[in-house]
């Protein structure tokens, strides 16, 4: 994938199908070519050229210490100074400029959300993502489990 081109991905992120700009796109990182025959693949050591920590949807946006082979990807995001990556079944280059977005109903708008729009691609919804806003859900809601552990 070309980050330099204009343009977004399609991340389907734990099953959430995700638009995102691409320049926020650090690095993708196959599975396939990093699990060696191995069933568990421990995601420090896969990203450590980027070090940043691995998160997971599924795993209550929790750092990711050994990633859930049935994830395809490792994505690693860039949200103004701070890197991150998240586990993807699959990613996709779109080069839509200016996509038709759509707000949220009013029972799905929560404040505290990354997602604030979705937009129709194909035959699929992706919910419109803002990459540092991302980041900041899932640095609260590490924080938000913490306290409860």
């Amino acid at each position: 994938m070309n980050a330099a081109a204009a343009g977004y991905a399609l991340i389907c992120f734990d099953g959430l199908n995700l638009l995102i700009d691409q320049h926020a796109i650090v690095s993708l990182e196959n599975m396939v070519t990093l699990r060696d025959g191995d069933d568990e693949v421990k995601a420090s050591e896969i990203i450590e050229g980027n070090a940043c920590e691995v998160h997971s949807l599924t795993a209550h946006l929790s750092v990711a210490n050994r990633v859930d082979t049935r994830c395809r990807y490792i994505v690693v995001l860039q949200a103004d100074k701070q890197r991150f990556g998240i586990t993807a079944d699959s990613v996709q280059s779109l080069l839509i400029q200016d996509p038709t977005l759509h707000s949220l109903p009013v029972c799905m708008n929560i404040s505290e959300s990354p997602i604030k729009a979705y937009v129709q691609i194909e035959e699929r919804i992706a919910f419109c993502c803002d990459v540092g806003a991302l980041w900041g859900h899932i640095n609260s809601s590490e924080s938000r489990h913490e306290c409860g552990a």
